[in-house]
């Protein structure tokens, strides 16, 4: 179902706690964003179950890997590892990177180490992956044309529409609040909208063909 702001969707790890994934889908949420992995030893440890409940009940899945690399080595590694547990899934939306720790790197720093775990993770997978991002970054941090050919999901909240003064000017994805409510799910959870561009075609390839449309 495709809404006027897109596919409403939400995303989770083990924070959400044990989900019925039925009730979610009753509520009429079509997407799921399953946190997977974080660095290069981690994996979410409701991963596998959040994946086989979601699927069971016919949602849409995608993954997203939290990153914690402090160079570009470290981020080709991640990118691995993540690869390593989500290729032999059913997805129906692109790969994201979760990076939003920075430490003490500089921005120049932090765009490369973005940068060379998608385009590790596009080699590993075979498709773009996207880009998760907040406003904030989105326009500074992550500002640079050689990341804008990756969609962009973009968490701003209390807004009617997300603030898209950055080099991509159309969000992918659009998380609008982290104080949702969904039945079938105890306490907050993100909500999110999902264009057309950030879905994968049923044989994993990238929906092209739908990226420009209004959605």
């Amino acid at each position: 179902m495709i809404e006027n702001n897109g596919l409403h969707g939400i995303d989770v790890s083990k924070w959400q706690g044990k989900i019925d994934f039925a009730r979610v889908r009753d509520a009429g949420i079509r997407l799921v964003y399953i946190k997977a992995t974080q660095g290069t030893s981690y994996v979410d440890p409701d991963f596998e179950r959040n994946y086989r409940d979601s699927e069971k009940e016919g949602l849409s899945i995608g993954f997203y890997h939290y990153v914690m690399a402090r160079t570009t080595t470290e981020a080709q590694d991640e990118a691995r590892f993540f690869a390593s547990h989500i290729r032999r899934k059913t997805q129906s939306a692109r790969p994201a990177m979760d990076f939003e720790s920075f430490g003490d790197l500089t921005r120049a720093e932090t765009r490369e180490i973005a940068l060379q775990f998608l385009i590790t993770l596009e080699r590993e997978i075979g498709h773009k992956p996207a880009i998760y991002s907040d406003s904030y970054n989105a326009s500074g941090t992550f500002a640079d044309d050689r990341l804008r050919e990756y969609p962009l999901w973009i968490a701003d909240y209390g807004v009617a529409c997300p603030n898209m003064e950055n080099p991509w000017r159309r969000w992918s994805g659009w998380q609008f609040t982290d104080r949702g409510r969904v039945d079938g799910i105890s306490g907050d959870v993100d909500e999110d909208y999902f264009r057309r561009s950030i879905l994968l075609d049923i044989d994993g390839r990238p929906c092209e063909y739908l990226s420009s449309d209004n959605i």
